[in-house]
């Protein structure tokens, strides 16, 4: 990209010139370094974005479009009939966007709580994938797969969290050593599946 006038969408490409510039060395360039980067006048950047802060903000709505995107390929792609293997399919995929798409990752998960909520295509996205943890949760209830009586609200902002957790320590390249035999992504995986499937109850299973 360097060097070189771009024959695509501006926005798009400064987006991924962010991202590329910021995985180099993990800080956050300036607006001039990612017109350099891009190969056009600052000026053509600045049209878009008035500020490094509305570039990082477009980078966030950008990454939870693809990961809407993901999630929903990974749920299409589980058995159609098994709502909780669907459920677990979203662990899946959020494991698979954050490994491929770090930058992303941790931009996103490290926005404050006003900036995000006060965005409403973030806010958009966020809910979308709410409600389909939600309705593969209400269908795996309505099949007697889990409980009746299982909180959903709590165990999906329960998964959120530990799903967060696992992501970042796998990026960190911590969870292999504590899964011998096993790479980090593998771990991932492994620890969402076993969390999931303890905390949601079987049908006529007591709470402990």
């Amino acid at each position: 990209m360097t060097g070189t006038t771009l024959r695509g969408n501006v926005y798009a490409n400064a987006i991924e010139a962010l991202t590329e510039l910021a995985a180099r060395n993990g800080a956050v360039p300036s607006i001039q370094e990612i017109a350099d980067h891009m190969g056009v006048c600052r000026d053509r950047i600045d049209q878009l974005f008035p500020s490094i802060q509305h570039l990082l903000v477009a980078m966030a709505e950008s990454a939870m479009m693809v990961l809407n995107q993901t999630l929903i390929d990974c749920v299409a792609a589980a058995r159609r009939d098994d709502p909780v293997a669907q459920f677990l399919a979203i662990a899946n995929g959020y494991v698979e966007w954050a490994h491929r798409h770090p930058r992303e990752f941790r931009i996103v998960g490290s926005m404050p709580a006003g900036n995000f909520e006060g965005n409403e295509r973030l806010m958009r996205y966020e809910a979308s994938i709410h409600e389909l943890m939600n309705r593969l949760l209400q269908r795996a209830q309505a099949s007697g797969l889990i409980a009746r009586d299982q909180d959903l609200v709590t165990f999906v902002s329960v998964a959120h969290t530990f799903a967060y957790g696992v992501a970042s320590k796998m990026l960190l390249g911590d969870l292999a050593r504590w899964n011998p035999g096993s790479s980090d992504i593998e771990a991932a995986r492994t620890n969402m599946r076993v969390f999931i499937l303890h905390l949601l109850r079987p049908s006529g299973q007591a709470v402990a």
